[in-house]
């Protein structure tokens, strides 16, 4: 398998605390961590990338997500593999659950991106969102306010089936 780039954005520390997870269970294979806090020029010279952020406000990306997001709708994602997580509060932010994640998605897929890793809409209590194509959700849906204790299976399931798609 090609290396992974994981790229995320945080601001209270807790989608650090999950790109933690993801590491964990990526261990043994080849990846690199990325803040976008400090740019995401390496996305360019990556195949197989991992875009992780919290959804704040109603539906919106995090704050250095945004910083970059003119830039990451302008890169070409020609023959890259994108898996997406969105963090979010259910119950809290039931009208917009991970919206973050559809922006990410809109960004990938108009420039090429293969996206992988959609998840079942099951065991989840929102009331509506963007992120939800063909009754899945667009990437790995994850609510720590609410399902702390689900995320580590989540996360588990979620890269062994997308694990194989990064060739």
């Amino acid at each position: 398998m090609k290396k992974i780039g994981i790229f995320y954005g945080t601001t209270s520390g807790i989608t650090a605390g999950i790109v933690d997870e993801i590491e964990f269970y990526l261990r043994g294979e080849e990846y690199e961590v990325f803040d976008v806090a400090n740019g995401i020029d390496e996305m360019e010279n990556i195949e197989n990338l991992i875009l992780v952020s919290p959804t704040y406000g109603v539906g919106e990306l995090q704050k250095d997500w945004e910083n970059v997001y003119d830039k990451l709708k302008n890169l070409d994602f020609t023959n890259k593999v994108v898996g997406i997580v969105g963090v979010g509060n259910q119950f809290a932010f039931g009208e917009s659950y991970v919206g973050a994640m559809r922006k990410l998605y809109d960004a990938v897929i108009a420039k090429g991106a293969k996206v992988v890793g959609f998840t079942s809409t099951e065991g989840y209590s929102y009331e509506e969102t963007e992120s939800v194509v063909d009754d899945k959700f667009i990437g790995l849906a994850l609510d720590e306010s609410n399902q702390d204790n689900e995320t580590p299976d989540r996360i588990k399931a979620w890269i062994e089936e997308i694990k194989p798609l990064f060739n």
